[in-house]
Parts: C-alpha cells; structure tokens; sequence
C-alpha cells in the first residue's frame, strides 16, 4: 500500500457569494502507512477543518478524499461512516470521553458499534489500558482521572479497532510538558511508526516536531512545506 490517506485538490468553502470564506484551499497530501506528519499553522487557519475532512467528519466542497485506496466523496453516508469506523482513530484535545462510562466501557464502545461486543471488547479493552499504563484505573471514571489518563484512555479509544489511520487534534494542548511528551511519544512511536498506522496531528506544540516525519504548515486555507516557515528547534533537554 503506498498511501494511507490521500487528499487530491480538496477545497472548503464556507457561505456564498462575497461572504464565502475558503477554510481550506486546493490542498494536496500523502500520507503513507508507520509516517507521522504534523499540520502547524496559526489560529483560524483551517487546520481543524482540514482534519476533519480527512476523517470523513466533513465532506469538502471540491476535491477527492481517498482512504485506505477508497475514494470516500463517491460514498454513501453510510458507507463513510463504516469505513472512518473501520480505518480512522481519532485522539482529541478535550479527550471526549463519556463521563458515565468507566475507563474499559469508554474504549469498549468504539468497538460494540463496529459489531465487537461482549467478551471479545471487554478483553481488548483492558488489553490496551494495560498496555497504556492504566491498569489499575480500567473501572475508574474519568473525573477520577489525570489529564494524562484521559488522554490514554482516548488513545486507546482510538486504536480500538486496529485503524490504520490515526488523526489527533491538539492531543497535547491539556496536558503539561512531561506528561505531553511520554503519552505523543507512545502513541506516535509504539503504537503508530512500529505497527505500520499513519498519524496526522494538528498542533501548535512545536516540541511535537522531534517525533515528525514531515511538518506542513497551513496559513489562510494554504498547505506547505512548513519546515521553512519554522525556528530550529533548541537542543533536546
């Protein structure tokens, strides 16, 4: 498989006529299986827009998605729905787990709507939280756990069922520098590069850079090359 993720000339455009707003604009990306690419950019600047529309959350107003060789903008509804199921985990800033549900019943869910239930997703869940470092807080719920907990737990959520596609929006915006670091370091590089999964991230988190194959910058709807547009980075500490 060469790519993952393919956007060919995706555009979107908010409003009409001389109120229209191009959030996104002719955008072109490749994104192969174990690459992790970073998307920086400044605020306002499409780039949430952009990810959602490789997640098959938001369809663009020009353009072709492909996932996993399937041009998704030929998809039904539903159809795109069974395939961002099957191929794409999503990791959020604000982690977006379900308050009433356990740590277990939180990463369990993914997999009962995609048809895994009972015994098989109890034994995976907690599979993954104990691989996530949580194994004593699987029946915890997530008031009763730390920014970084969360943020594993929703790791865990997001490669629940084994995607090959993985698509993180300002995963470390809440959490502090170490607790960033060790949980971006884990997702990217034990569970992502090693198993072959492509990753895109959306970050203002410059120290993201050192685990990145690639950084695209998108500024007023334009993506490139962003290496450029960036500082060096100071010497690792």
């Amino acid at each position: 498989m060469d790519t993952i993720l393919e956007l060919q000339d995706v555009s979107k455009i908010y409003g009409a006529g001389h109120t229209a707003v191009k959030a996104v604009n002719h955008a072109q990306l490749q994104v192969k299986p174990g690459e992790i690419v970073l998307i920086m950019g400044p605020s306002g600047s499409g780039k949430t827009t952009l990810l959602s529309m490789a997640g098959l959350l938001l369809g663009p107003t020009q353009g072709q998605i492909h996932i996993n060789s399937k041009d998704a903008t030929r998809l039904s509804q539903r159809q795109r729905s069974a395939l961002r199921l099957d191929t794409v985990g999503f990791v959020f800033q604000t982690y977006n787990l379900l308050g009433a549900l356990t740590a277990r019943e939180n990463v369990e869910l993914v997999m009962n709507m995609a048809g895994v239930r009972g015994k098989v997703a109890h034994e995976r869940a907690i599979e993954l939280l104990n691989l996530l470092g949580l194994r004593e807080r699987v029946d915890h719920l997530p008031a009763d756990l730390s920014g970084g907990e969360k943020q594993r737990v929703a790791i865990a959520r997001a490669i629940a069922n084994d995607p090959l596609l993985i698509l993180a929006d300002e995963p470390t915006g809440n959490l502090d520098s170490k607790t960033g670091r060790e949980v971006m370091e884990l997702l990217c590089c034990d569970l992502g590069r090693e198993q072959g999964r492509a990753i895109v991230i959306v970050t203002h988190d410059h120290r993201l850079r050192r685990i990145a194959d690639r950084v695209l910058w998108l500024e007023d709807g334009q993506l490139s090359e962003g290496a450029a547009r960036l500082d060096p980075l100071p010497p690792d500490t």
